[in-house]
């Protein structure tokens, strides 16, 4: 995630325990990987992800061979990620940093940012602060390719949903409500989680995260501030199943594939 860290408390604990069974994180990566292919003429070597979370993206294209540093704003999600990684014996540097701004010693051949965290930066100086400081870190030639999440096809609020995920020795149910405001077009998300072991309830929290949504003609000015020009956007709902579909009027989540404007 990106500066909402403060908001990943209890949650970071339960991240994995809850996304582990419901995204297909090789799939998502064998996709990645033909985004590459489809766009560099050359197999990448370094790529940064950031708002990495628990680094389940990360560690699983380290595992390819690739070098990765992940970054997030969240202790408790970097810590994870750390963790996951020793046990994984695979090597990531992870750290913890704002994705709007961070200096890092080296640059990359790719830049990523997947599923919501782009979506918490709020402000559009934090944005624009943000293409301008990944730009400073692509090699030449090199991609950006990130998630957001698209304006029209937020749902009407109020809009709520429940999780149930059942493990070996603890379930967990989660209840949100998202109300989405047409004239900001921010999207604030109550989650309510409740942790049980059998008949007990072993914690029971609130946490509540705001992310920002773009109209696609938004997103492409965003990007040419700073810096960068949309080459392709994509459907990205299930990102390992859609393939290169276009994006539709009430497509939710679009990956954006972008480059370095040219002078």
């Amino acid at each position: 995630m990106a500066r909402a860290g403060a908001t990943y408390g209890k949650f970071a604990k339960y991240y994995d325990f809850e996304y582990e069974e419901l995204v297909d994180y090789d799939r998502e990566v064998r996709f990645l990987e033909a985004v590459f292919r489809k766009f560099l003429p050359t197999r990448p070597a370094a790529i940064l992800d950031l708002g990495c979370g628990t680094g389940s993206h990360a560690i699983r294209l380290a595992r390819r061979g690739y070098r990765v540093t992940g970054l997030d704003l969240s202790r408790g999600q970097i810590a994870n990620a750390r963790r996951k990684a020793k046990d994984a014996e695979v090597t990531v540097r992870f750290v913890l940093a704002d994705m709007s701004r961070f200096e890092l010693d080296s640059t990359f051949d790719v830049a990523l940012s997947l599923f919501g965290g782009f979506g918490y930066l709020l402000k559009t100086r934090d944005v624009v602060r943000c293409f301008r400081t990944v730009l400073r870190h692509l090699a030449p030639g090199g991609l950006f390719a990130f998630e957001f999440l698209h304006s029209p096809g937020a749902r009407p609020p109020p809009y709520q949903s429940w999780l149930h995920r059942a493990g070996s020795d603890i379930e967990m149910v989660r209840i949100s409500e998202a109300r989405f405001n047409r004239r900001t077009r921010l999207l604030p998300i109550e989650f309510r989680f409740f942790v049980l072991k059998g008949k007990r309830v072993l914690e029971r929290f609130t946490e509540r995260h705001t992310l920002r949504t773009y109209t696609e003609p938004e997103m492409r000015r965003l990007l040419r501030r700073g810096g960068f020009e949309l080459v392709k956007a994509y459907e990205a709902r299930g990102l390992e199943g859609l393939g290169f579909r276009p994006v539709r009027k009430k497509t939710f989540r679009i990956l954006a594939v972008c480059r370095p404007a040219k002078a």
